[in-house]
């Protein structure tokens, strides 16, 4: 009986161990989220002050994760928010960042940013707002790992890169500028859809070029139609020229007085 109580002690341990090492992922290394593959947004300001305002939250998993929510929003702003103006600034605002656990197999997170914009004499001109929401199930896996941590970051800042792109054109679209810093115009930045659920094609995938030909009128205009024009229905002839009008081309006349004569009596007896 002792022999099997600590024969089935030691597998129990053993049973432990090998779960905990497969649960853990602490020497496991994650690349760090990277942004500059996508488009720049050129902003004219001369700025660009990043602030983190978000509260910490209890029991949040956010600092577990191998890179937390605020420190990817940092990331990005880094990389896609480039101040080509020679005055005024922007400031990027993370008001949340976090990740918590939600039941035994589910994390969820949130994040919410905000864009303000204030010109050369630091008065407020416009701003946007930003804010996604995601949920991970782990299903049979450890929601709280950091694999699973990083997945549900990298997906949510996928969504925050989409939905504050759209803010931006939607609402900032006077202070955007191309690489150069010249200031975009009449629609000129609305060249990239963003796939944004339930977004219009913008007017500028819509707008005719300036060099489109006209389309002709249905009714051409009757000063324009050729009066030789054979194969056109005449208004008052509809079946056909009158057969005692002349033509345009060969125009017949009446003979001249004393061509024509009577036919002789003499002539008329001997038939």
């Amino acid at each position: 009986m002792r022999v099997r109580y600590w024969t089935g002690l030691s597998a129990l341990l053993l049973s432990l161990g090998v779960s905990a090492c497969s649960d853990g992922d602490a020497d496991q290394t994650f690349p760090p989220l990277d942004y500059s593959y996508l488009s720049q947004i050129h902003l004219n300001v001369a700025s660009i002050d990043v602030q983190d305002e978000a509260p910490a939250t209890p029991d949040a998993l956010s600092s577990k994760a191998p890179t937390p929510p605020d420190q990817a929003l940092k990331a990005m702003a880094s990389q896609r928010l480039i101040a080509s103006g020679s005055s005024g600034k922007a400031d990027f605002i993370i008001k949340q960042a976090y990740l918590n656990r939600v039941g035994d197999n589910a994390v969820t997170g949130a994040m919410d940013v905000q864009l303000n914009i204030a010109d050369a004499g630091n008065q407020h001109t416009g701003f946007v707002h930003a804010r996604i929401t995601r949920k991970l199930d782990a299903g049979d896996r450890d929601p709280s790992s950091r694999k699973e941590l990083y997945t549900l970051t990298n997906q949510m800042m996928q969504d925050m890169n989409v939905e504050l792109e759209f803010q931006i054109r939607k609402k900032l679209l006077s202070w955007m500028t191309d690489a150069a810093g010249t200031p975009i115009v009449n629609g000129g930045v609305q060249q990239q859809a963003l796939g944004a659920p339930g977004m219009e094609p913008t007017p500028a995938a819509v707008v005719p070029s300036v060099n489109t030909p006209t389309v002709p009128s249905a009714t051409p205009d009757k000063a324009t139609v050729p009066v030789t024009a054979p194969s056109v229905p005449d208004a008052i002839f509809p079946t056909g020229a009158d057969s005692e009008g002349t033509t345009a081309s060969t125009p017949e006349h009446s003979p001249q007085p004393g061509i024509l004569k009577l036919p002789s009596t003499d002539s008329a007896a001997t038939h």
